[in-house]
């Protein structure tokens, strides 16, 4: 009985000195040095590494407070999850929805008039629980304050484990449902971003985590934020123009844009017609039983996924 109330205490102490932590996060180092401190004051005896690793799975596994544990640069932290925020997330859909409602002219009187019923638009295709909406804010907020953001990423074209990722996020993108991260991976050599994009699905990120990335004192302990110039590196890669040619968001190290010509019949005319594919869409043959388009775009997969849509309705031409 005494066992359990020292185990309870500490496992108390573990969570209230998370929550005192940047972002919620903590080495295992620093909680070991921290219970060192502390447990002696209130009459307890510092505890071993061992039982420190299994207050750590009881927390992990029993805990009503989500824990994750994490693996960097050899170092093992442990991350306190805020709650999932659904009122905050239903929200911001709400004013999003009202906002909308008003550019297409609907008259809301009464600032907690809400336009579900009558206003359908969805934000995310993602079955995520609005998980994506947080990172996204996360994202934004780090693209703002201009500091680098770390995850752990499983790439949809790798056969490995998700790996550290640490970036300098310059931008948030949508589509097809899905959100997209677009940064520069950091060089811990150079101290500096590289110019190259990299694009990341939310949806890869394990655990929907995404935290900022501290710099690490002599004494291995976690310092400041690691800071970075969004308008020197935005410039640098050429963010404005980067997608200008891209079909989606994919576009291969060395390519170029191709001229390519797509044959539409039947009810992927209209379909055609109505919706651009691509800002760069021209009709060049416009027969009553056919449409022949051009694109000016980067050759990915993505225009294999297009096509697929439209099944024999819609094919490549030379």
């Amino acid at each position: 009985m005494l066992k359990l109330k020292a185990q309870s205490q500490r496992l108390q102490l573990i969570l209230n000195f998370l929550k005192e932590q940047a972002f919620m996060r903590a080495s295992f180092s620093q909680i070991q040095e921290h219970l060192h401190q502390v447990l002696p004051t209130i009459g307890l005896k510092p505890i071993s590494r061992r039982s420190l690793e299994a207050d750590l799975q009881v927390l992990r596994e029993q805990s009503t407070e989500k824990i994750l544990h994490v693996r960097v640069s050899k170092k093992h932290y442990y991350q306190l999850l805020a709650a999932p925020q659904a009122a905050v997330s239903a929200a911001l859909q709400t004013s999003m929805l009202q906002q909308l409602g008003q550019q297409l002219g609907a008259k809301i009187q009464d600032k907690q008039h809400h336009l579900q019923d009558k206003l359908v638009f969805s934000f995310s295709a993602l079955n995520d629980d609005g998980q994506s909406l947080q990172i996204a804010a996360t994202c934004l907020q780090a693209i703002e304050q201009q500091y680098l953001l770390q995850f752990l990423y499983q790439s949809a074209f790798g056969t490995y484990k998700s790996r550290l990722q640490v970036v300098a996020p310059l931008q948030v993108r949508f589509y097809e449902g899905r959100f997209y991260l677009i940064a520069c991976e950091w060089s811990e050599r150079q101290k500096a971003p590289k110019q190259q994009v990299k694009v990341f699905a939310f949806d890869l990120i394990e655990n929907f985590v995404v935290v900022p990335a501290l710099a690490e004192r002599e004494d291995g302990a976690e310092g400041e934020l690691q800071k970075f110039s969004w308008a020197r590196l935005s410039s640098e890669v050429e963010l404005k123009t980067y997608f200008k040619h891209c079909l989606g968001v994919a576009r291969f190290k060395d390519n170029i844009p191709e001229l390519i010509r797509l044959k539409f019949t039947d009810w992927a005319i209209s379909y055609v017609k109505a919706r651009r594919l691509h800002s760069s869409q021209r009709i060049v043959v416009d027969n009553p039983n056919y449409i022949v388009v051009e694109l000016y775009i980067y050759r990915t997969y993505e225009l294999s996924m297009l096509l697929s849509r439209f099944r024999d309705y819609g094919v490549e031409v030379r």
